[in-house]
């Protein structure tokens, strides 16, 4: 080999090196600018910690949606109505903590007659009524919209749901109104600053005539309590079917209670 081509090579070597120092610098930079979604620290856009944003999606972003089953709107008295919606959350593992809802209603030239908002919250794989009553409408109704919006999903592990046991169901009805009492008897081994309890009334063709909730405050493990629901206003047809649904909000740890400390004074029946 001669001088000419060691000098040859040297200089391809040379060249190889400054392209190998070029090629790495330019690796690093595209690296340091690439998301890191494995540092256990929320930074960079992500919407939870090392997922959403440039990440992959973080596990709530994989749920279906909550499932509006229906929504109606009935008379009770002159000029007002009762709005009931009908929800379910099909995920497993996964409920939702807090969400707003709205109702939207419309007459029948298309124009908005008012709304009526509020917040809730909805356990993993359970049905349940939102309900509204008492709303002044001056107008026929001929469109009711309902929105779900603002929802905060959190993963609830080795979850048991509270068990309620709704027992000694009465109703009474007569020209002046309606009045249904029964007993909530909580089962679980947790005393809950506040339990709610809806009522849906049913006629022969289980089609909904009435609706009412009610809350329970202090409800104490093992205990039996008594509650009472009203309607100022004669039903206007005749109930085949209760439905009464008993539930607490287990995302809220103000709401597990380990002192007696009762809110309302009721009696057992």
């Amino acid at each position: 080999m001669n001088k000419y081509t060691k000098k040859q090579i040297k200089i391809a070597l040379v060249y190889i090196l400054i392209l190998a120092i070029i090629s790495t610098g330019i690796f690093l930079i595209i690296s340091s600018k690439r998301p890191s979604c494995n540092d256990k620290i929320q930074n960079q856009g992500e919407e939870g910690v090392d997922c959403g944003g440039p990440c992959p999606p973080c596990p709530w972003q994989l749920q279906k949606p909550v499932e509006v089953i229906f929504v109606k709107a009935f008379s009770t008295q002159e000029n007002y109505v009762d709005l009931v919606a009908k929800i379910r959350n099909p995920n497993k593992e996964f409920g939702i903590k807090s969400f707003d809802y709205i109702f939207k209603l419309y007459d029948l030239d298309n124009n908005l007659i008012t709304t009526k908002e509020g917040t809730s919250y909805l356990l993993p794989q359970k049905t349940k009524y939102i309900i509204s009553q008492r709303n002044l409408v001056n107008s026929k109704i001929s469109r009711i919209d309902f929105e779900i919006k603002n929802v905060q999903w959190q993963q609830l592990f080795e979850y048991q749901e509270p068990e309620f046991l709704i027992k000694n169901i009465n109703l009474d009805q007569d020209e002046k109104g309606a009045r249904l009492s029964g007993n909530l008897e909580n089962r679980s081994s947790y005393n809950f600053a506040e339990v709610d309890i809806y009522a849906v009334l049913k006629n022969k063709n289980s089609e909904i005539v009435a609706v009412s909730k009610h809350k329970l405050y202090t409800v104490l493990s093992q205990e039996l309590r008594y509650f009472e629901l009203n309607w100022p206003f004669p039903l206007r047809e005749e109930i085949e079917e209760l439905e009464i649904l008993a539930e607490t909000n287990v995302f809220e740890n103000t709401n597990f209670i380990k002192e007696y400390q009762r809110k309302e004074r009721e009696y057992y029946r």
